[in-house]
């Protein structure tokens, strides 16, 4: 299915897939985020490293964080590299086809994020108009 590279072998890639998989599979979750994963998105996907899987993850992934814009770049790098350097449209081709058995689940799950959020900040909102401490601590958290 895959073929070896200069900087990745067919194994690499195989297992680079079956780490996406996992992580897409189990909802993004943090501790399914590989090492292996994170190096393929800022190496050859066109990612920022983002200083750190760490800070990567935290930039892309983290409830409340813009799910959607992480997959729309990653279809636009799809796009303007498929066919310039072939060495990684096999992996990338089959990181797109998994992701979109899970698309559904995944928006749905950035939906439902989003719903929380405004709840929690409608709460803050509510219990800052009656609680002045509060509010200021509040305030300083949301970023406006």
């Amino acid at each position: 299915m895959f073929t070896d590279v200069e900087f990745m072998t067919a194994k690499e890639k195989e297992l680079v897939l079956k780490h996406w998989k996992t992580f897409l599979k189990y909802g993004l979750k943090k501790q399914h985020f590989t090492k292996r994963l994170y190096e393929h998105l800022h190496l050859r996907c066109g990612f920022v490293a983002n200083f750190s899987i760490y800070g990567f993850y935290s930039a892309y992934f983290e409830a409340g964080q813009d799910i959607e814009r992480f997959f729309e770049r990653f279809y636009s790098h799809l796009a303007r590299s498929h066919g310039v350097n072939h060495d990684y449209d096999d992996i990338n081709g089959a990181m797109h086809d998994v992701y979109t058995q899970y698309e559904d689940a995944i928006r749905k799950q950035a939906q439902d994020d989003i719903a929380e959020r405004l709840n929690v900040l409608e709460a803050g909102v509510k219990r800052s108009k009656t609680d002045k401490e509060f509010a200021k601590k509040f305030l300083s958290s949301v970023r406006i």
